[in-house]
């Protein structure tokens, strides 16, 4: 009788070893990510040529890393990991749409474990006039929506122009704005704001040209808090200037509008459903300004179709040639920030 109960224990133990076996083999591990670099775009390719928001910061943490094909996302979505050192490399798209599709369908990923891991956004944006100069980098402490409100043409109403063409809407509150961690933002601030920021002779000629006196266009770049505004059109101009202020304002943001951007909102929003807000840091370098400078018509801005070196131009703010050493500008803050995530030390 003590040997069938033993065999029967024996049997039993065996059957669960083989049913744990088994579940295991069905259930690869998951792939750890410590740092997820949300980049939007790239210019040319990924290593080697003119650098657009993804290439410095590839070369440094996943080259040679092949794409990894992400289910059920966009497009637009460019994934990269290394698996060694934890870093994965997300390119969106641009636009709210792009970058909130790609971030969430990664982030519904099983394969992936993202419990530990830090979103880093990162990308180039236009300054706001009088607060910010191109080659400046911007610590992101809230990202308003751009479009979420009411927008009219007061050009319509004879005699009656509104200070504001923008006008919000408070059912829209939930998600139209977003504050980032305030705590890891000034974190983030503090252990940047002393690095060395390039700009150009041809940056700073044409601001002391435009802006005559003015002491704000006469500083060389720095690292700065600021506000992100949101929009998915690529707008310029002193109307669109002084709504992305008001839109700041009117969402009670800790620091002033700073830099305008196409994809941080969706960024946040998306972070937030898997409870990630509180672990997204945003850095944006400026590229160019929201306002039109002088001699700049929208043709030359955007219908002329020329690559980028091709179109520099003394009169032309969105294409002064400090694209390149903003790049540069961004990977340095934004390298400093994920070797201290890698390190422990953020």
């Amino acid at each position: 009788m003590k040997q069938r109960k033993a065999f029967a224990v024996a049997c039993t133990l065996l059957l669960a070893a083989i049913i744990f076996l088994s579940a295991c083999a069905r259930t690869p591990e998951k792939t750890a990510v410590k740092v997820l670099i949300v980049p939007k775009f790239e210019v040319g390719e990924m290593s080697g040529d003119f650098p657009g928001e993804v290439q410095l910061f590839y070369e440094r943490y996943c080259a040679d890393c092949k794409e990894i094909a992400v289910p059920n996302a966009t497009p637009t979505t460019h994934f990269y990991m290394n698996k060694e050192s934890g870093v994965g490399i997300l390119v969106t798209g641009a636009g709210k749409s792009a970058a909130g599709l790609s971030l969430m369908s990664l982030l519904s990923w099983d394969d992936y474990d993202f419990s530990g891991a830090t979103i880093v956004s990162v990308g180039c944006g236009g300054a706001n006039t009088g607060v910010c100069v191109p080659g400046d980098v911007v610590v992101v402490t809230s990202a308003c929506d751009f479009e979420l409100g009411h927008r009219t043409d007061s050009s319509e109403l004879k005699g009656q122009d509104s200070e504001n063409t923008w006008f919000p809407d408070d059912s829209y509150i939930e998600y139209s704005c977003e504050h980032l961690n305030p705590e890891l933002c000034e974190k983030v601030f503090n252990l940047i704001k002393d690095c060395p920021l390039r700009t150009t002779e041809l940056t700073k000629s044409v601001l002391a040209k435009n802006f005559p006196n003015e002491i704000w266009a006469q500083r060389d770049p720095h690292v700065m808090k600021g506000t992100a505004v949101t929009g998915d059109s690529y707008w310029k101009g002193e109307a669109g200037s002084s709504d992305a202020g008001f839109i700041a304002q009117y969402y009670e943001c800790p620091d002033e509008y700073a830099i305008t951007e196409m994809e941080d909102i969706a960024i946040l929003n998306a972070a937030e459903c898997f409870g990630m807000k509180d672990r997204v840091i945003s850095l944006r370098v400026a590229v160019n300004m929201d306002t039109f400078l002088k001699g700049e018509t929208p043709e030359k801005l955007w219908v002329v179709d020329e690559d980028y070196n091709e179109k520099v131009a003394e009169e032309n703010s969105e294409t002064l040639d400090i694209f390149e050493p903003g790049m540069q500008n961004l990977f340095d803050t934004g390298s400093i920030v994920i070797d201290a995530l890698l390190e422990g030390t953020l």
